[in-house]
């Protein structure tokens, strides 16, 4: 076991009655609070009566913060070093390794140009959702000029052979970047004439472009992963099996991108971890945060690790203290609970 492991389990020994006693680490009650510095003692024997001794529970639960935040910071320093190596995932593969840290580019301009035609539709779809009225406001009117102008200008470069918008589209996918331009053009026409659309017209057009986004998704996942494996790829080259069995990934994602993200499929597969389930369940090596970025994420990291180990110890389940410690015994009391009301 590596001596950093050793030494924060250590840690976590003192801190076993506060443990058992704060289940969900929540903190005890607190002792009233002192009166406010500038107010004056309304008579000489208050002044001199001495402040109530901290209780003892609270004495302890404290200590168990101090302890269990001290054991944090132990596991975080020998992340990203000879001891552990990371990859953080958002968009930008960062490898964090002795100390060093090293970018990849996994979104290519390719993954971008895709993007961008599919939000074309998109953003039509979203103005007419956020609009209760039968008619457009003018600022909401202003855009859809703006987007008209620069469809046009789209569909221009991509029947232009020379130019750098065409280069990024593969051919096969030429024809259906046109088709979602103009009917989304054809569309925004009529919202500027017309007012909102039916929900009969909207149908029409989601099915019309459909496809086109649909294919642009397929190659957008396929150039990502492509992108991804072979960094990835290099970097496992780099590392001795002991190495690479030790690689801890931290995957940052959006609220409504976590279910089954890209990356995260990915690395589920490459390293062999179940599938992820609701919150941090049943993470292993792979954790998957909604706020990212790198000091965030070494320090869910290091909780993660550092909860895992003290569950294993505790209560002999790694995974005891990734989910609410109370929540079988809820489930066992509400059953009895509600009951009483049927």
């Amino acid at each position: 076991m590596p001596p950093a492991r050793v030494s924060a389990r250590l840690l976590l020994l003192s801190a076993f009655v506060g443990l058992c006693l704060t289940a969900c680490q929540t903190a005890a009650p607190a002792v009233a609070p002192a009166s406010p510095p500038d107010a004056a003692p309304t008579t000489a024997a208050r002044s001199t009566t001495p402040a109530p001794a901290e209780q003892p529970l609270t004495a302890l639960n404290a200590l168990f913060h101090q302890q269990y935040s001290g054991a944090r910071k132990a596991y975080a320093a020998r992340l990203g070093t000879g001891e552990r190596p990371v990859l953080l995932m958002k968009g930008t593969l960062t490898f964090l390794w002795q100390g060093k840290s090293t970018q990849y580019t996994v979104l290519s301009p390719r993954f971008h140009a895709l993007k961008a035609f599919s939000h074309v539709p998109l953003s039509i779809a979203v103005a007419t959702l956020g609009n209760t009225s039968s008619t457009f406001t003018p600022e909401t009117q202003a855009l859809f000029q703006s987007t008209r102008q620069r469809i046009a200008e789209a569909l221009a470069e991509l029947d232009a052979p020379t130019s750098s918008t065409r280069s990024l589209v593969p051919p096969e996918l030429l024809d259906g970047q046109r088709t979602l331009l103009r009917e989304s053009d054809t569309l925004l026409e009529e919202c500027l004439s017309r007012g909102r659309p039916t929900p009969e017209r909207l149908e029409r057009f989601a099915q019309a472009v459909r496809p086109a986004v649909v294919a642009n998704a397929r190659a957008s996942a396929r150039d990502e992963l492509e992108q991804l494996h072979q960094h990835v790829s290099a970097i496992r080259a780099s590392l001795t099996a002991e190495q690479w069995s030790r690689l801890a990934v931290v995957i940052g994602t959006s609220r409504q991108a976590r279910a089954r993200e890209a990356s995260l499929q990915y690395f589920e597969r490459l390293i062999g971890e179940p599938k992820q389930e609701e919150g941090a369940s049943r993470e292993e090596r792979i954790v998957v945060l909604e706020v990212f970025g790198s000091r965030d994420s070494l320090e869910a990291l290091a909780t993660h690790e550092l909860d895992q180990d003290a569950a294993a110890w505790l209560f002999g389940d790694r995974f005891r203290l990734q989910s609410d410690l109370l929540a079988p015994y809820v489930t066992e009391y509400l059953d009895e609970l509600l009951r009483r009301d049927l």
